[in-house]
């Protein structure tokens, strides 16, 4: 499953009948759509198209049956441009093999309607949904019962014929959760992308206290609007409101438990990334600071044979940087590698032949350091 696009969600739950709208958005656009809009979140809707700046421009519906939807169509309208509804009322008898006005065949067959950058595509309906047809943009899945993320196209049934998405399958549950993931690999996907998904996931899930959602809210919406940054404790609070920098810490530690309980990814601050998350990498990754003292650092033992002391790379430096700059370097560059179980690095105080037998190899990611064709998988210091 390749990584889901980068866009802007949220959801709106009528526990009574079981029943999620979606709002998504084009970060870039910021042209936005609604998905099974409900008469009882009007407002919530106009709140958050005002707070994050976003033009209404489609309405997409699961069901055929337009009747419940036509009221709360027509309130939208009211003050905007024309809403693209789809399906139209003459595309509700067979909308996937109709061409609404928005809509283009994509390569894989499957109708394709445009958002911004977004590419919504136009499915059969998951089988037990109640929906008529759903929407997928990548690894998201929306129905008018459940947010599904990694929702595979086909699923392998007992007898090992492939059934494809939209024909009768076994039910899930008899009732669907509000977020089921089906995602059963990590790969092909980036921290931050699952970072995001377990952080909708427990919303839906009104997994949070009031104050936590509040944090939970305003690090989703700095993710989807600085291309999957993680904020920092101030950013969060002068998001919210200029909470404390402390309040925010001890709500981001309760926050962080209650994922790593639900088996989820926990939430991280900029520069304070946690342990889970370093067990999903299995190697350190250096700084723009720490990668120009590797590279003159591993010039230097590839060209002598030995590493080199503090004030040899300053003066490879050209005396750009300080002693106390390269010290520094080194101190985190072996604190990184301590962490991953990696040999460390080690700045000679002397060049005795006493001292080198001490030396280990050390191994450093050519990708890390790049545009140098020098420096290779392993270089040895003695």
């Amino acid at each position: 499953m390749e990584e889901t696009a980068n866009m802007i969600l949220d959801h709106y739950i009528d526990p009574s009948r079981n029943q999620i709208s979606y709002l998504i958005a084009c970060p870039q656009t910021r042209e936005a759509a609604l998905i099974n809009p409900m008469g009882q979140y009007l407002s919530a809707y106009e709140q958050t198209l005002a707070t994050r700046n976003l033009r209404l421009t489609q309405i997409l519906l699961t069901r055929k049956d337009r009747e419940n939807f036509l009221a709360v169509i027509e309130r939208l309208s009211n003050g905007r441009e024309a809403l693209v509804v789809s399906p139209r009322a003459e595309e509700s008898a067979n909308f996937c093999s109709a061409q609404p006005r928005n809509a283009h065949a994509s390569d894989s067959g499957n109708l394709s309607i445009g958002l911004g950058s977004l590419q919504i595509r136009v499915l059969q309906a998951v089988a037990d949904s109640g929906d008529d047809f759903s929407y997928q943009i990548e690894g998201y899945t929306f129905t008018s019962q459940s947010l599904l993320i990694g929702y595979p196209d086909r699923f392998d049934a007992p007898d090992n014929n492939a059934l494809v998405l939209g024909q009768r399958l076994p039910a899930f549950r008899n009732r669907l959760a509000a977020v089921r993931n089906f995602r059963t690999t990590r790969d092909n996907l980036s921290i931050e992308k699952m970072l995001i998904e377990d952080l909708h996931s427990s919303l839906i899930e009104n997994a949070f206290s009031p104050k936590e959602t509040l944090v939970v809210r305003a690090y989703v919406d700095f993710l989807e609007e600085n291309e999957l940054a993680h904020p920092s404790a101030a950013e969060l609070g002068g998001k919210i409101g200029n909470i404390d920098r402390s309040v925010i810490h001890v709500l981001v530690h309760s926050i962080r438990w209650k994922q790593i309980d639900r088996d989820r990814l926990p939430l991280v601050l900029s520069g304070q990334a946690s342990k889970w998350l370093r067990s999903l990498k299995t190697e350190p990754e250096f700084t723009p600071h720490e990668q120009e003292f590797l590279c003159t650092y591993l010039q230097l033992v590839a060209n002598n044979g030995a590493p080199p002391s503090g004030p040899d790379i300053v003066a490879k430096l050209s005396s750009q940087r300080s002693i106390q700059w390269v010290r520094k370097r080194a101190f985190t560059v072996r604190r990184k590698q301590r962490e991953f179980g990696q040999p460390l690095l080690i700045l000679a105080r002397n060049k005795s032949e006493a001292n080198l037998h001490r030396l280990q190899p050390i191994t450093i990611s050519p990708q890390k350091v790049p545009n140098h064709r020098f420096i290779s998988e392993q270089v040895p210091i003695a």
